[in-house]
């Protein structure tokens, strides 16, 4: 049995991508495997852009050591089990123009690399619409927008609050409610005390019942994940007492875990690769300059607040926790990728890009140098993992989206400001 790469499964107010299927190869394409059952096929490329506010304390950030073999630095430690899957790059710049708060273009024109305009935001595309544009007709949405902002208050302007811009002044705006992606995702319309999966149980029988038994095994996987998620989502949405006591303000149908927070967005980025809903997406972890506490929780008892921390270096230990608390939530995601097998025989970071990086250096100087950057996945965009590269003096930002957009299939002669791709040997 064929199947289409678009194949759903319907129900009511409900459809359901499914996930890479060896049964959805072009029988053109096969490519014979070591095993009778199944096959490899091409499977296009996918990139998410992740962004973490207020910059990083970069000396327990950065490896000391160049090349493989380096040592990872307290922040980055709850990655240490991956290393061999990552490439961190590091010395890399932008340019700070004067005449607006430096927060005001960090993270808006972190994807543009370009000089903030007052008044117009970011003067042009970010580099993920780009890609996204690239991408229109392929998927149900050339790209999704991700937020994990659970502030309630409007206190900064969407400068500060967005890193995806289809152009000036105009926003991609992202969405910060798990149940709404959820349901942008899936058509979901039928009302969260029903599953999703239940409306297409009849389908998703029949339908295994047809394809082959790695096949099988890939959707009952997948089916397992939209149902945890869908557990998760309704169970987080009944979770408004842990922090009573602390007289925050708990938005609705958010995790009030911040952790679980961030994951749950990134679980469901990853099913929207999965599934080929989008090849493209961004998740922003947190606004910038938002001077509101937050409680992250195993790392300090009581809410604190991250960007009055990062002015003072008296407090970069603290600072130093919420990075590792951060990295330790990637972690999660990129295990989750490195353990997803995908149709081509391969996983979804073999055929996935996750770039993680931030838009200010040193949050104290508002310092736009030495920018952290760190990338998983990289094999799909032909970089060896498992090493840390350290770019020239003076190397723009621009030069490594360069590389990425022509990676990626854009051939583009150069962006923003940039001086040539980035070298990397």
């Amino acid at each position: 049995m064929t199947l289409s790469r678009r194949t759903i499964l319907r129900g009511v107010g409900t459809a359901i991508a499914l996930p890479w299927l060896d049964a959805m190869a072009n029988p053109t394409r096969l490519i014979a495997s070591t095993t009778s059952d199944t096959v490899a096929k091409e499977i296009p490329k996918r990139v998410a852009f992740a962004y973490i506010p207020n910059g990083v304390i970069g000396s327990k950030w950065f490896p000391t050591q160049t090349g493989r073999g380096f040592d990872l630095p307290s922040s980055l430690q709850p990655l240490t089990k991956l290393r061999d899957e990552l490439t961190i790059i590091s010395g890399l710049d932008r340019t700070y123009a004067a005449g607006s708060d430096p927060h005001a273009q960090c993270g808006s024109c972190w994807m543009t690399s370009a000089a903030h305009v007052e008044g117009l935001n970011p003067i042009s595309r970010t580099l993920d619409q780009i890609l996204a544009a690239s991408q229109q007709g392929k998927t149900t949405f050339p790209s999704i927008e991700l937020s994990c902002n659970s502030f309630t208050d409007r206190r900064e302007p969407k400068s500060f609050d967005a890193i995806s811009w289809y152009g000036p002044g105009h926003e991609a705006r992202s969405e910060k409610n798990p149940i709404q992606v959820f349901r942008r995702l899936f058509g979901h319309t039928t009302g969260v005390n029903q599953s999703v999966l239940d409306t297409i149980s009849g389908q998703a029988r029949s339908l295994k019942s047809q394809i082959g038994h790695h096949d099988k095994h890939r959707i009952n996987e997948y089916l397992e994940a939209v149902r945890a998620i869908e557990q998760r989502v309704q169970f987080q949405a009944q979770d408004k007492i842990r922090l009573a006591d602390w007289n925050l303000q708990e938005p609705d149908k958010v995790p009030s875990d911040r952790g679980e927070y961030i994951r749950l967005m990134g679980d469901l980025m990853l099913l929207a690769f999965q599934t080929d809903s989008t090849r493209v997406a961004s998740l922003m972890i947190g606004p910038e300059r938002w001077a509101a506490p937050q409680l992250y929780p195993g790392v300090f008892d009581k809410p604190v607040d991250h960007h009055t921390m990062t002015h003072d270096h008296a407090y970069d230990q603290q600072v130093a926790q919420i990075d590792r608390f951060h990295m330790e939530q990637f972690a999660y995601l990129i295990d989750k990728m490195k353990t997803t097998k995908e149709a081509n025989g391969k996983t979804l970071l073999d055929n996935c890009l996750l770039v993680v990086g931030s838009g200010l250096g040193d949050g104290a100087e508002h310092s736009y140098k030495e920018l952290p950057l760190l990338l998983a996945g990289s094999s799909s965009i032909g970089i060896e993992a498992g090493q840390h590269i350290r770019a020239e003096k003076d190397t723009p930002l621009a030069n490594f989206w360069l590389f990425l957009a022509n990676r990626m299939g854009l051939d583009l002669p150069n962006f923003a400001d940039s001086t040539g791709e980035l070298k990397i040997g």
